[in-house]
């Protein structure tokens, strides 16, 4: 059916043919020869090879041709064609699809087409889009990516629609309309943003929580501390947020702030701050330093020196052949039976498994080659759950160490165990998605999922000693476009923690890009 409709849309495309003699040579002539060779590439790698010769040849042909190979059963080949066709500007590549967009009844096929708008940045196309987002029959994905286009594009359309797509039954839609208000900074929807605070959604919330304080609603103040008394991740978030509206430094201190806003309240012309004074007082505090260091008497869950309020905890720690190394910094690893990674690693998690908080729900996964979860889900920190996994976690060891290799060398079968001691980085992240990378959900363009918000998985800490080097993706530019690809909507915080001699780049953007936290144990 959508197959049907991609080629009657094309073949739409065919009524303008004279227009199409006005390209460049050239750039013709590199789309037929792709269309000529495009059948002989079987092999994935080729075929993404293939489509991003189109790059640089923009014209309406090509644009053509990539419309198709969104609905190609690869994800790479789609993602390859997206990425070739956001580098197309051309108003006249996608005039006739945007008069088009009106007529196309196949709602998917809409979405498709309002994500390549949003993603190439044509203008020319918001009126298109309101109206596919503002009709009855859109579905949730053609709004959600109806909602992500204005914030590529960088508009908020018309304020009566966004209002309804605020209030949308659908938790995407309205997480990706707060997501579009924070970027944007669309004051007009700042009071729908505050009653999103109390979504039933936890990742709705954790939008509105950044919605506010990017727009510094001072009707905000209140519902955030009241929020502040809710245990869970968000109270960092909430901290922070009541910092940029108010500059006041109260961390997560509730009382504090509760008394700190009565005074506040009984001042004559009392009004927060400037965004120049925000500025000022924002040079010389370190968020977590403020958040945690002032209030000790705050209970919360830590690993390797980050802390963190969450209470749906998972942990995946690296248990490849190189953790059996030794760490050279020995001056910093003091108190410890052996200078092994894996022994401190091994250690620091015992110690926070016995204080986790009673109210957290936790899992552990171990990672080399495999993946290997202590449980398939989250459970209760209580006393049974917690001395079984200490003794799961003392049960582990590194796989394909320095005695695997030795018995590889001796030739007595130590080369499995090698094999099977390698680093799966991608496995282990996407696992917090409940994704397996080498059995990937099908692949679709829109980047709208059903199973996301269903998760409750807030934070991750993840420790690793090495570089990639097995699995889908060992490139870790790729492996961070492909997390961040998932948790635009899972909304996780990954906390990294890098121990040995592995260059930490990867781990410290992973930790930026994903609202965690990096640590350095050393050498």
């Amino acid at each position: 059916m959508l197959r049907t409709l991609l080629l009657s849309l094309l073949a739409v495309l065919c009524l303008f043919e004279p227009a199409l003699g006005q390209d460049d040579p050239a750039k013709l002539d590199a789309v037929r020869e792709f269309q000529k060779q495009w059948k002989k590439f079987k092999d994935e790698p080729l075929q993404v090879e293939a489509v991003m010769t189109l790059k640089g040849n923009e014209c309406r042909p090509a644009a053509e041709e990539l419309l198709r190979l969104l609905k190609h059963p690869s994800g790479a080949v789609q993602q390859a064609a997206l990425t070739v066709l956001e580098t197309y500007r051309e108003p006249a590549t996608f005039q006739v699809w945007i008069d088009e967009l009106p007529k196309v009844k196949e709602q998917e096929q809409v979405a498709i087409l309002v994500k390549v708008f949003g993603r190439s940045k044509v203008k020319a196309a918001v009126p298109a889009i309101e109206a596919a987002a503002a009709d009855p029959k859109a579905t949730a994905v053609v709004k959600f990516e109806a909602v992500r286009a204005f914030q590529a594009i960088g508009t908020g359309g018309s304020v009566a629609l966004f209002g309804n797509l605020l209030g949308d039954k659908e938790p995407q839609v309205r997480m990706a309309a707060l997501d579009t208000i924070t970027a944007l900074k669309l004051k007009d929807h700042a009071a729908p943003a505050v009653k999103l605070l109390k979504d039933p959604e936890w990742q709705v919330q954790t939008a509105a929580v950044a919605a506010v304080g990017a727009l510094r609603v001072q009707d905000a103040i209140q519902p955030l501390i009241d929020k502040l008394r809710e245990n869970g991740r968000l109270q960092v978030e909430i901290a922070d947020s009541l910092f940029k509206i108010t500059a006041a430094d109260n961390g997560l201190d509730v009382e504090r702030w509760q008394t700190w806003w009565n005074q506040c309240k009984e001042i004559t012309g009392w009004r927060i701050p400037t965004d120049e004074e925000l500025a000022k007082k924002a040079e010389n505090r370190k968020k977590y330093d403020a958040l945690y260091g002032k209030h000790a008497d705050k209970k919360t869950n830590a690993f390797a020196g980050i802390p963190t309020t969450s209470t749906n905890v998972l942990f995946i720690i690296d248990v490849s052949g190189s953790m059996e190394d030794l760490c050279v910094e020995k001056e910093k690893f003091q108190g410890y039976r052996d200078l092994k990674r894996f022994t401190i690693v091994q250690t620091e998690l015992l110690n926070t498994l016995d204080a986790l908080t009673a109210d957290t729900n936790f899992d552990i996964v171990a990672f080399a080659t495999d993946i290997d979860p202590w449980k398939k889900r989250l459970v209760p920190a209580n006393v049974v759950n917690r001395e079984a996994a200490k003794a799961w976690v003392k049960s582990l060891k590194p796989l394909g160490g320095s005695e695997a290799q030795d018995l590889a060398m001796a030739g007595l079968g130590g080369s499995a165990n090698l094999q099977a001691g390698k680093t799966n980085t991608l496995g282990a992240l996407l696992y917090a998605f409940g994704i397996d990378p080498e059995k990937p959900p099908k692949a679709v363009v829109t980047g709208f999922d059903k199973n996301a918000i269903k998760s409750p998985l807030d934070t991750v800490y993840f420790l690793s000693d090495g570089r990639p080097s097995v699995g889908k993706l060992i490139d870790t530019n790729e492996i961070l476009k492909e997390v961040r690809k998932y948790n635009e909507v899972y909304r996780i915080v990954f906390h990294a923690i890098a121990i040995g001699e592995f260059q930490k780049e990867f781990l410290q953007v992973l930790a930026e890009q994903n609202g965690g936290v990096f640590v350095d144990l050393g050498r």
